[in-house]
């Protein structure tokens, strides 16, 4: 690229790799990309005064196929906020495989007046000749992108056809044979567990009371995965890990598997753990008594608050559920994934409070608190102001969230490996689950370090948190709005674009208002579509619904 007009640009570096393998190398990919842009720059610097480097945007094993990227995402937030004014990659590929998405980014580039650089194409995008040079080096990325996929794609159903195990997480009741790839072997401890639990389903008659009698008996589940999943299992039976188990043909030495979205059934190369009868009757049982279900209505209790409130003590989703009472039904949010897991256990195992808070106390109390909260411009101003001085203190909060994510995920896989190692059998080398012992303990120690440089760093970028006039823009619409008598669907979708979450204690809530300035630009830009469209937004207006992701909080607390 020429700096023509002898300007000095803003550079941002984007680097990507695809696999956690490339990933987890700190010698590897992502390293060998960073230094060859920064000699390239390093040499235009010489040359004359080309730029500087403003940012490093890293997606570490993520595909290019669409733009799901974190740090893509940011990099396209620091072209907008004219943080950067030119992209530099070491090949195209890296940024996209995506002719869609390469011209959406290319268009909001150019609006924003920002060049783009490849060391390997090496071309010139001011020119028209350039730019058409580029949408072709395009095509060609996007066209070996498919080509990759649909080899990939053909061979896997070629081995599924075979009967191949074809990786994924290895069904309960069955091992991998070490030196044979694909074929799996039996294990028979958890072999009789399986037959035990279709066994127990068909005497009963019912998910919940096989579950809860098996889990009443010893049988229990193995934690570990093996090959797959990067979590651990709950350990006991649920309804739900139960319907999966009598529902997968693996147990009938069956491999199904789909292709070009059709579904296909091969015989296995593993020897069945049920025999045909009894998976076909424990199937015919699970059909019945779904049939008995009732349907669901849409709208037959709704919850103002759904997908918002979680729980204080222990960060759960607590979701809308209702009982019957006296007179009438009950309105109330749960820990829903916890009560239905601990519904087959005589023994609960959750004992987080509130295990359950009223509709009707905490609806009116938190509406009230946000028409109030849209109408205290003073108060506003506060949070504001208190959220920016608490993001200069700790402003990667979410990169810290994913690494933690990632140790726990990393430590999954060392647990696993160890019970893999105290079952194997005499004469077979340990040395290969040693060697990967190691290399998973040396992730999670650069895991770790990099989650403690997080929490000790206090430097970063402001521009996400919106400012006072871009809020009082937007709010303005919304105040008069609140205080009105709106149907439940419209005051779900007003309080979904100012309130990230509602954290429920045992007496009291909190608040976490959304103060993520893309997220109001968005808002403002869908009402201006919105007003073009004829739309003038009174009291029957439908407000559409909030598109932010990644948005920062402050909370505010009050009683239930």
């Amino acid at each position: 690229m020429h700096n023509k007009n002898n300007i000095k640009f803003k550079i941002g570096f984007y680097i990507r790799v695809s696999t956690e393998e490339q990933a987890e190398n700190p010698e590897g990919s992502i390293r060998n990309q960073e230094d060859r842009l920064r000699q390239a720059v390093d040499y235009k610097n010489r040359m004359n005064s080309f730029g500087e480097i403003c940012g490093i945007y890293t997606d570490a094993g993520i595909s290019a196929k669409d733009m799901r990227r974190p740090k893509l995402q940011e990099l396209l937030r620091a072209i907008r906020s004219g943080e950067i004014n030119l992209i530099m990659v070491t090949e195209i590929s890296r940024l996209s495989r995506s002719i869609r998405d390469f011209v959406e980014m290319w268009d909001l580039m150019r609006a924003h007046g920002c060049m783009f650089s490849s060391l390997r194409e090496d071309f010139d995008t001011t020119t028209a000749a350039g730019e058409m040079v580029l949408f072709q080096l395009m095509n060609l990325a996007q066209f070996e992108r498919k080509q990759t996929s649909e080899r990939v794609e053909a061979n896997l159903a070629a081995r599924a056809n075979r009967g191949l195990y074809n990786g994924g997480m290895i069904p309960i009741g069955y091992r991998k044979i070490l030196d044979k790839p694909g074929f799996l072997e039996i294990e028979p401890k958890m072999a009789e567990l399986v037959r035990a639990a279709f066994t127990t389903f068909i005497r009963e008659g019912c998910l919940s009371h096989a579950a809860l009698w098996l889990n009443s008996n010893g049988y229990s589940l193995k934690r570990e995965t093996e090959s797959g999943g990067r979590f651990k299992r709950i350990g006991h039976f649920t309804v739900d890990n139960l319907q999966a188990m009598l529902r997968n043909k693996a147990y009938l030495g069956i491999k199904a598997y789909k292709h070009k979205g059709e579904k296909k059934e091969s015989k296995a190369v593993w020897e069945p753990i049920i025999d045909e009868v009894t998976f076909t009757r424990a199937g015919q049982m699970l059909d019945k008594n779904r049939r008995r279900y009732k349907p669901h209505k849409k709208g037959r209790m709704p919850y103002l608050f759904s997908g918002l409130v979680v729980c204080q003590s222990c960060g759960s989703n607590m979701v809308g559920k209702s009982a019957t009472g006296n007179t009438s039904k009950v309105g109330y949010y749960e820990h829903a994934w916890a009560t239905k897991r601990d519904s087959t256990l005589t023994k609960k195992l959750f004992e987080c409070e509130p295990h359950r808070v009223a509709a009707k106390k905490l609806e009116p109390a938190a509406w009230a608190k946000l028409a109030e909260f849209l109408n205290d411009e003073e108060f506003v101003r506060r949070m504001l102001v208190k959220v920016k001085s608490r993001h200069e203190v700790n402003p990667k909060l979410k990169e810290a969230e994913r690494f933690k994510a990632k140790i726990s995920g990393v430590s999954s896989q060392i647990d696993a490996l160890s019970e893999r190692l105290s079952e194997l059998p005499k004469g077979v080398s340990a040395a290969p689950i040693y060697k990967q012992l190691e290399k998973l303990q040396l992730i999670n120690k650069d895991n770790e370090e990099t989650l403690l440089k997080f929490k000790n760093e206090g430097v970063g970028s402001l521009s996400r948190i919106v400012g006072l006039d871009t809020f009082e823009n937007f709010a303005s619409n919304y105040r008069k709005l609140v205080t009105q008598s709106l149907d439940i669907t419209q005051k779900k979708q007003l309080a979904q674009k100012f309130v990230r979450k509602i954290e429920v204690g045992i007496n009291s809530f909190k608040i976490h208002y959304i103060v993520d300035n893309d997220h109001y630009q968005r808002e403002i830009a869908l009402k201006k579509t919105a007003h073009s469209l004829g739309d003038k937004g009174g009291h029957g207006a439908k407000l559409s619904r909030n598109l932010g992701s990644n948005t920062l909080t402050f909370g505010t607390r009050d009683r239930t």
